[in-house]
């Protein structure tokens, strides 16, 4: 069963938690504090809704499926042997360990998603001033 979309209002909510780096409608990135605090209280016996609830998040906000899901990634980062990562650290894991004809296609893409950022902002700024001389000029 596929995890519930955030709707923005749930997405602002989750924001306001230090403990959430990012979030999009449909993933939730939380911080290595918050997986090690997680996973320090999930080896005391506390269940995972608990944890959540403890760490300031509602766990009916995340849904069943990312509450249950969380407990499994974790197990598998602490397997991996490789400590709790985070949108941070997996930067500068990658920054370090990328060959040069990795880095440089990682940069070319960052390059071509900044362009198509850039076009889509030009033709924001040409529909926003086309609405505004429309609203001037009594045009609908």
């Amino acid at each position: 069963m596929a995890n519930k979309k955030f709707t923005p209002e749930e997405m602002a909510i989750l924001k306001a938690n230090p403990y959430v780096l990012e979030v999009t409608e449909d993933i939730i990135h939380f911080s290595a504090s918050f997986k090690s605090s997680f996973w320090d209280r999930l080896q005391n016996g506390m269940k995972p809704p608990d944890i959540f609830r403890e760490l300031g998040i509602d766990p009916n906000l995340l849904g069943t499926g990312r509450v249950s899901g969380f407990k499994g990634m974790l197990k598998h980062e602490v397997l991996a042997g490789k400590g709790f990562r985070d949108l941070n650290t997996c930067k500068e894991y990658y920054a370090k360990n990328m060959t040069a004809a990795q880095r440089i296609a990682y940069l070319e893409q960052q390059l071509e998603y900044k362009d198509q950022e850039i076009e889509f902002l030009k033709k924001l700024c040409l529909c926003t001033r086309a609405a505004r001389d429309n609203e001037h000029s009594g045009k609908c």
